[in-house]
């Protein structure tokens, strides 16, 4: 089989063949809108490429096509040759991911998501963004608020912020600025847009009986379900519980030479959105479920280590909770996630001897 490297740009792809005995077969310039059609003309390869914002396109293409594909990821393909020696041309990164394909056919890859979970993962993708530019706007607005000495508590997530900011607004000499009611208008529009996408997050979960499956947990909602079932795609990802929590980086860091074990804080890496989310419905199930046995098990270790490695530790106990249900086909089982148990209250022994 021949070897394939590709370097993926915006307008144009750099496309270099060698062949199984190492040599070069062909190198070409093809528009990245023809690159699919190009991989079809080509007879089973081994395809090789980094990752970047068309490769999870390209990739499917090229499996579409019969190609065995590997996506490289970026922190590797510096190990591959790319880039070597500060010479960095297209030509010569996709020659060497070739090469490199051609010394182990088997290279690293990144997971390649079904059509479903990149569909689910764009929908999820806009909500956080609208949800980002909402937060902006209403920092930019309680700011120009406090610059005139006024101060609105609670949280700016729906309508009733922009209600609120009028009115104090029309209360103070200065009024409300047009620039500001513009601010005010936008922050309500994406308030809307952020309601659609929920009813279509709501619409998918109601049908969809893994994310039925997992919002049995206490404080796992439609987004929580819908981003933890879309982020892993499939539950044969990961073969232990341990390997998704590092996957997750919901685990504390580690600094060991010298037979010297130090752990550092939680690692600062993995999918920032659904961390965020589990961590939400961390705070969620404490509250609400104080005498679960996992949220006990949480207390536990906030007496020891405070309550904020205790809402991390039992955003990860959810997280590999909902994954033993996903892999097990179970409901959420209180017993099952933990054995500690609420202590029984006490007795009155002098009441049993008056009975």
């Amino acid at each position: 089989m021949e070897h394939i490297g590709i370097d993926l740009g915006a307008m144009h792809c750099h496309v270099v063949v060698v062949s199984s005995g190492g040599q070069e077969q062909q190198r070409d310039e093809v528009a990245t809108g023809r690159l699919p059609a190009w991989l079809a003309g080509r007879p089973p390869s081994h395809v090789v490429m980094e990752t970047c914002t068309q490769s999870s396109a390209m990739a499917r293409a090229a499996m579409v096509a019969g190609h065995d594909t590997r996506v490289v990821p970026g922190r590797l393909v510096r190990l591959l040759g790319v880039g070597a020696r500060g010479i960095k041309t297209d030509y010569r990164d996709a020659e060497a991911l070739a090469r490199a394909s051609l010394h182990n056919p088997d290279l690293p890859s990144v997971h390649l998501r079904s059509d479903r979970s990149f569909h689910r993962r764009e929908l999820l993708t806009a909500r956080w963004q609208l949800l980002k530019a909402r937060k902006s706007i209403a920092v930019s607005i309680k700011s120009w608020l406090r610059a005139r000495l006024v101060r609105l508590t609670g949280r700016a997530s729906s309508k009733a912020f922009s209600e609120a900011v009028r009115k104090v607004a029309l209360e103070h000499p200065d009024g409300l600025p047009r620039p500001v009611e513009m601010l005010l208008e936008t922050f309500e529009h994406l308030c809307e847009q952020v309601d659609k996408l929920d009813e279509q997050i709501e619409a998918l979960t109601d049908s969809d009986p893994v994310c039925q499956r997992l919002m049995t947990v206490p404080g796992v909602g439609p987004q929580v379900s819908l981003a933890f079932s879309t982020h892993l795609d499939v539950h044969e990802r990961f073969g232990s519980a341990d390997e998704l929590a590092s996957y997750l980086a919901l685990i504390p860091g580690e600094a060991t030479t010298g037979g010297r074990v130090v752990r550092t804080g939680t690692i600062k890496a993995g999918p920032s959105h659904l961390k965020s989310l589990l961590v939400q419905a961390a705070w969620s199930m404490w509250r609400s479920r104080p005498n679960d046995p996992v949220v006990l098990w949480a207390r536990a270790v906030a007496d020891k280590r405070g309550k904020h490695i205790a809402i991390i530790a039992l955003a990860r106990k959810i997280a590999t909770v909902m994954w033993s249900m996903w892999k097990h086909g179970r409901d959420y089982d209180p017993a099952r996630a933990s054995s500690v148990r609420a202590p029984k209250p006490p007795t009155d022994t002098r009441l049993h001897m008056q009975l």
